[in-house]
Protein backbone atom coordinates (compact mmCIF):
# COMPACT_ATOMS: atom_id res chain seq x y z
CA UNK A 1 0.00 0.00 0.00
CA UNK A 2 1.31 3.44 -0.93
CA UNK A 3 1.88 5.99 1.73
CA UNK A 4 -0.13 9.24 1.40
CA UNK A 5 2.88 11.48 0.76
CA UNK A 6 4.13 9.67 -2.39
CA UNK A 7 0.56 9.63 -3.75
CA UNK A 8 0.28 13.35 -3.11
CA UNK A 9 3.59 14.00 -4.89
CA UNK A 10 2.52 11.83 -7.84
CA UNK A 11 -0.81 13.66 -8.02
CA UNK A 12 0.87 17.05 -7.92
CA UNK A 13 3.32 16.02 -10.64
CA UNK A 14 0.46 14.83 -12.86
CA UNK A 15 -1.41 18.08 -12.19
CA UNK A 16 1.61 20.15 -13.18
CA UNK A 17 2.07 18.18 -16.40
CA UNK A 18 -1.60 18.60 -17.32
CA UNK A 19 -1.56 22.30 -16.40
CA UNK A 20 1.49 22.84 -18.61
CA UNK A 21 -0.26 21.14 -21.53
CA UNK A 22 -3.38 23.24 -20.95
CA UNK A 23 -1.28 26.43 -20.95
CA UNK A 24 0.35 25.36 -24.23
CA UNK A 25 -3.11 24.71 -25.71
CA UNK A 26 -4.29 28.11 -24.48
CA UNK A 27 -1.23 29.78 -26.00
CA UNK A 28 -1.80 28.09 -29.36
CA UNK A 29 -5.48 29.01 -29.29
CA UNK A 30 -4.66 32.64 -28.47
CA UNK A 31 -2.08 32.81 -31.26
CA UNK A 32 -4.43 31.17 -33.75
CA UNK A 33 -7.31 33.47 -32.77
CA UNK A 34 -5.06 36.50 -33.30
CA UNK A 35 -4.08 35.30 -36.78
CA UNK A 36 -7.67 34.52 -37.79
CA UNK A 37 -8.88 37.87 -36.46
CA UNK A 38 -6.18 39.78 -38.37
CA UNK A 39 -6.79 37.95 -41.62
CA UNK A 40 -10.04 36.11 -42.27
CA UNK A 41 -12.25 38.10 -39.90
CA UNK A 42 -10.88 41.46 -41.02
CA UNK A 43 -11.30 40.67 -44.72
CA UNK A 44 -14.74 39.21 -44.13
CA UNK A 45 -15.80 42.28 -42.16
CA UNK A 46 -14.60 44.63 -44.91
CA UNK A 47 -16.40 42.62 -47.60
CA UNK A 48 -19.58 42.43 -45.53
CA UNK A 49 -19.61 46.18 -44.86
CA UNK A 50 -19.25 46.91 -48.57
CA UNK A 51 -22.02 44.46 -49.49
CA UNK A 52 -24.22 45.75 -46.67
CA UNK A 53 -23.90 49.34 -47.90
CA UNK A 54 -24.77 48.31 -51.46
CA UNK A 55 -27.76 46.34 -50.21
CA UNK A 56 -29.06 49.09 -47.93
CA UNK A 57 -28.48 51.83 -50.52
CA UNK A 58 -31.67 50.83 -52.33
CA UNK A 59 -33.75 51.33 -49.16
CA UNK A 60 -34.96 54.50 -47.55
CA UNK A 61 -32.76 55.90 -44.79
CA UNK A 62 -35.39 54.89 -42.24
CA UNK A 63 -35.60 51.29 -43.51
CA UNK A 64 -31.81 51.00 -43.71
CA UNK A 65 -31.49 52.39 -40.19
CA UNK A 66 -33.87 49.73 -38.89
CA UNK A 67 -32.18 46.86 -40.72
CA UNK A 68 -28.52 47.76 -40.13
CA UNK A 69 -28.37 46.90 -36.39
CA UNK A 70 -29.89 43.45 -36.93
CA UNK A 71 -27.65 42.74 -39.92
CA UNK A 72 -24.58 43.85 -37.95
CA UNK A 73 -25.58 41.76 -34.92
CA UNK A 74 -26.18 38.63 -36.99
CA UNK A 75 -22.98 39.15 -38.95
CA UNK A 76 -20.96 39.58 -35.73
CA UNK A 77 -22.39 36.32 -34.35
CA UNK A 78 -21.57 34.43 -37.55
CA UNK A 79 -18.09 35.95 -37.74
CA UNK A 80 -17.39 35.04 -34.10
CA UNK A 81 -18.51 31.46 -34.73
CA UNK A 82 -16.19 31.30 -37.74
CA UNK A 83 -13.26 32.76 -35.76
CA UNK A 84 -13.82 30.26 -32.92
CA UNK A 85 -13.99 27.28 -35.27
CA UNK A 86 -10.97 28.26 -37.34
CA UNK A 87 -8.92 29.18 -34.26
CA UNK A 88 -9.52 25.79 -32.67
CA UNK A 89 -8.66 23.99 -35.89
CA UNK A 90 -5.45 25.95 -36.45
CA UNK A 91 -4.46 25.53 -32.78
CA UNK A 92 -4.69 21.76 -33.26
CA UNK A 93 -2.77 21.71 -36.54
CA UNK A 94 0.10 24.08 -35.67
CA UNK A 95 2.43 24.27 -32.70
CA UNK A 96 3.13 27.57 -30.93
CA UNK A 97 6.37 28.20 -32.84
CA UNK A 98 4.61 27.75 -36.20
CA UNK A 99 1.77 30.04 -35.15
CA UNK A 100 4.25 32.69 -34.00
CA UNK A 101 5.98 32.46 -37.36
CA UNK A 102 2.66 32.88 -39.17
CA UNK A 103 1.78 35.84 -36.96
CA UNK A 104 5.10 37.42 -37.90
CA UNK A 105 4.27 37.07 -41.58
CA UNK A 106 0.85 38.66 -41.15
CA UNK A 107 2.34 41.48 -39.06
CA UNK A 108 4.91 42.30 -41.75
CA UNK A 109 4.19 45.75 -43.27
CA UNK A 110 4.88 44.53 -46.82
CA UNK A 111 2.37 41.72 -46.43
CA UNK A 112 -0.16 44.16 -44.98
CA UNK A 113 0.32 46.44 -47.98
CA UNK A 114 -0.22 43.46 -50.29
CA UNK A 115 -3.42 42.49 -48.46
CA UNK A 116 -4.72 46.06 -48.42
CA UNK A 117 -4.30 46.27 -52.18
CA UNK A 118 -6.19 43.01 -52.65
CA UNK A 119 -9.00 44.17 -50.36
CA UNK A 120 -9.41 47.61 -51.95
CA UNK A 121 -12.50 47.51 -54.18
CA UNK A 122 -11.18 50.45 -56.21
CA UNK A 123 -7.77 48.92 -56.96
CA UNK A 124 -6.85 47.67 -60.40
CA UNK A 125 -5.94 44.33 -58.77
CA UNK A 126 -9.59 43.87 -57.79
CA UNK A 127 -10.78 44.86 -61.26
CA UNK A 128 -8.39 42.41 -62.93
CA UNK A 129 -9.49 39.63 -60.59
CA UNK A 130 -13.22 40.30 -61.08
CA UNK A 131 -12.80 40.40 -64.86
CA UNK A 132 -10.89 37.11 -64.88
CA UNK A 133 -13.43 35.39 -62.64
CA UNK A 134 -16.29 36.66 -64.82
CA UNK A 135 -14.60 35.30 -67.97
CA UNK A 136 -14.04 31.93 -66.28
CA UNK A 137 -17.67 31.74 -65.13
CA UNK A 138 -18.83 32.65 -68.64
CA UNK A 139 -16.65 29.89 -70.05
CA UNK A 140 -18.28 27.38 -67.72
CA UNK A 141 -21.74 28.69 -68.61
CA UNK A 142 -21.03 28.35 -72.31
CA UNK A 143 -19.78 24.80 -71.80
CA UNK A 144 -22.94 23.92 -69.89
CA UNK A 145 -25.15 25.53 -72.54
CA UNK A 146 -23.40 23.65 -75.32
CA UNK A 147 -24.51 20.40 -73.68
CA UNK A 148 -28.19 21.39 -73.79
CA UNK A 149 -28.42 20.57 -77.48
CA UNK A 150 -27.03 17.09 -76.78
CA UNK A 151 -29.98 16.11 -74.61
CA UNK A 152 -28.08 16.97 -71.47
CA UNK A 153 -29.15 19.61 -69.01
CA UNK A 154 -26.70 21.99 -67.44
CA UNK A 155 -26.00 21.63 -63.73
CA UNK A 156 -28.19 23.69 -61.41
CA UNK A 157 -26.79 27.02 -60.31
CA UNK A 158 -24.72 27.70 -63.42
CA UNK A 159 -25.06 31.39 -64.26
CA UNK A 160 -26.10 32.46 -67.71
CA UNK A 161 -23.26 33.87 -69.77
CA UNK A 162 -22.93 37.61 -69.94
CA UNK A 163 -22.98 38.80 -73.55
CA UNK A 164 -19.96 40.73 -74.70
CA UNK A 165 -20.63 44.44 -75.07
CA UNK A 166 -21.27 45.59 -78.63
CA UNK A 167 -18.39 47.53 -80.14
CA UNK A 168 -18.87 51.27 -80.23
CA UNK A 169 -19.94 52.51 -83.66
CA UNK A 170 -17.38 54.39 -85.66
CA UNK A 171 -17.86 58.15 -85.56
CA UNK A 172 -19.79 59.54 -88.52
CA UNK A 173 -17.69 61.28 -91.12
CA UNK A 174 -18.53 64.97 -91.59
Amino acid sequence: MMRPLPRLVAGLALGLVLAGAARADDERLTLARDIVTKTVARNLTQAFKQAEEKTLASLSAEQAGKMRPELDKTFAQERDTLVDGLSKEYAQKFDAAELKRLAGIYDDPVYQKFQALNADPTSMVTTITKDAVTRMMNLLSLAAMSQQGNGQTPPQGVPAPTPAPAPAPAPAKP
